[in-house]
């Protein structure tokens, strides 16, 4: 699909600078390896590539990633590796990796944890120098987040998936905002994220597939900001405020200027300037995983956003 091309209105650049990280190897993409190395070098030369993000590959597949990407011309590409074995040797495959490769290198691992004593054995293997997420149960927020900002580490959100049960409810997502902002941890999200705004939707790409409700990645992060500031403020977060945002399906409230964003969907409207968005993208709310780069730079630009 041929999209045409605007300028976006500062704010809205600041908002989603390099905020999607590509996982196309991932349901309900599931793409083969060398369909999604060549779509990342297409998004990353595109229009839209400042919107791009990280490649997330499974760090079981950083060989066959590197063959793949020596198919490819371009510049370096920033890797997150997702761990789903053996801690200690996933981590040597990443180390491995990023010794030999010389287009591209994996800053960033991912793993899903339910106790502390995973977080402690990955934090001692961690190679020098990458950053490490850890996703964890939105239930488990209030014993592990505090845990995670001890540990140098940040957070990581699943936000759906392809079943409706996968999707956690706006009460989870909310508490898990909040107590991020609380204790300072950065935090990145994934899956189901494709939509800008809350909205009812198929679940995958299937011609019979059930439909739920999907988080919108516009929500999410605009909550993000007004936890972020409220705690800069030295204010408590509004956990009431920040459900509603999130619930909000009415794109007429969301305000993108050239000197701020502008959220209107309570009684009291909240605006963000430049500096703030941009901290809060910085530090606080890095990127959001999808296993599609277009579908939501198609949808923004159904909303005249792009």
């Amino acid at each position: 699909m041929s999209i045409p091309v605007h300028t976006p209105v500062a704010s809205l650049r600041v908002f989603l600078e390099s905020i999607v990280d590509y996982a196309g190897l991932f349901p309900p993409a599931s793409l083969e390896m060398r369909e999604c190395v060549a779509n990342y070098a297409q998004y990353l030369a595109g229009p839209h590539g400042w919107a791009l993000g990280r490649f997330i590959v499974p760090a079981s597949r950083l060989q066959e990633f590197a063959e793949a990407r020596a198919a490819v011309p371009g510049g370096q590409w920033r890797i997150s590796a997702t761990i789903s074995g053996d801690i200690a040797a996933e981590l040597d495959l990443v180390e491995q990796f990023n010794a030999r490769s010389k287009n591209a290198a994996a800053d960033c691992v991912e793993l899903r944890v339910s106790a502390v004593r995973e977080v402690d054995r990955a934090c001692a293997l961690r190679p020098c120098g990458i950053a490490i997420f850890f996703e964890i149960a939105p239930e488990r927020a209030a014993e592990l987040l505090p845990f995670l900002s001890h540990s140098g580490a940040h957070a990581k959100l699943r936000t759906g998936g392809v079943v409706e049960s996968a999707f956690p409810e706006l009460e989870r997502v909310t508490d898990f905002i909040a107590c991020c902002a609380e204790l300072g941890l950065a935090f990145k999200a994934t899956a189901g994220l494709h939509h800008p705004l809350r909205c009812v939707r198929a679940l995958t790409y299937e011609p019979e597939s059930p439909t739920g409700a999907m988080h919108g990645f516009l929500n999410l992060f605009t909550a993000a900001a007004m936890a972020w500031s409220a705690v800069l403020a030295g204010r408590e977060v509004p956990r009431e405020t920040l459900a509603t945002c999130l619930a909000d399906s009415d794109f007429s409230d969301w305000h993108f200027e050239d000197d701020g964003l502008t959220w209107s969907g309570d009684e009291e409207p909240v605006r963000f300037d430049l500096g703030e968005l941009r901290a809060v993208r910085q530090r606080f709310a890095l990127s959001f995983g999808s296993c599609s780069f277009q579908e939501p730079i198609e949808e923004l630009h159904e909303m005249n956003l792009l």
